[in-house]
Parts: C-alpha cells; sequence; structure tokens
C-alpha cells in the first residue's frame, strides 16, 4: 500500500486569490479535500487561521471553511490537506456583455 503524503500537495489559483483581495473580499470559501481521519485536525488549524468552518463530512473528507482571504494559502499547507479549491460565488456582480 502506498504511503499517504503528510503535507498538501494542493497549488494556490493564485488568480482567483488575487481577484478576491481585488473585488474586496474579506474572506472567500473554501472546499478542502482531506485525507482520511484527518478532518480534525484540519478544521483545527483552520480555525486557528481564522478560518469559520461550515460544514464537515468525514465519511468522505471534506470541508467547507470561509477563510479570511489574506489566511487562503495557509491552507494549502497544512498537514492532512489533499485539495483546496476556492469555491463559488467570489462577486455578485453580474458579467459585463
Amino acid at each position: 500500500m502506498a504511503e499517504v503524503p503528510t503535507v498538501s500537495s494542493a497549488v494556490p489559483d493564485k488568480n482567483r486569490i488575487e481577484q478576491a483581495k481585488r473585488d474586496g473580499h474579506p474572506t472567500v470559501p473554501l472546499m478542502i479535500s482531506v485525507q482520511p481521519g484527518r478532518d480534525e485536525e484540519v478544521e483545527r488549524a483552520l480555525v486557528a487561521l481564522g478560518a469559520a468552518v461550515e460544514a464537515r463530512d468525514p465519511r468522505i473528507g471534506y470541508l467547507r471553511a470561509e477563510m479570511p482571504v489574506d489566511k487562503v494559502e495557509d491552507a494549502y499547507q497544512i498537514t492532512g490537506v489533499s485539495k483546496v479549491d476556492v469555491d463559488e460565488p467570489l462577486s455578485n456582480r453580474l458579467p459585463e456583455p
């Protein structure tokens, strides 16, 4: 059986993070995939970074959190995190024609 990595291999979506900052969002919603059995550990680390964990499902290794935009990249470095996606919507503005 292959060893499970202990450090996230997720890569920040810098474009979406920078767009959220430019748009003045204080927080962004994140969808986070967690390695098996590490959901509580990851949740504690997210809360320590100022996130509000809104949903958690340890059966499938999933967390949804509202994260301060200036701490999003730190979420990618949390031990036990497999993947981080900036969730939609980030803006209330209608698309330009």
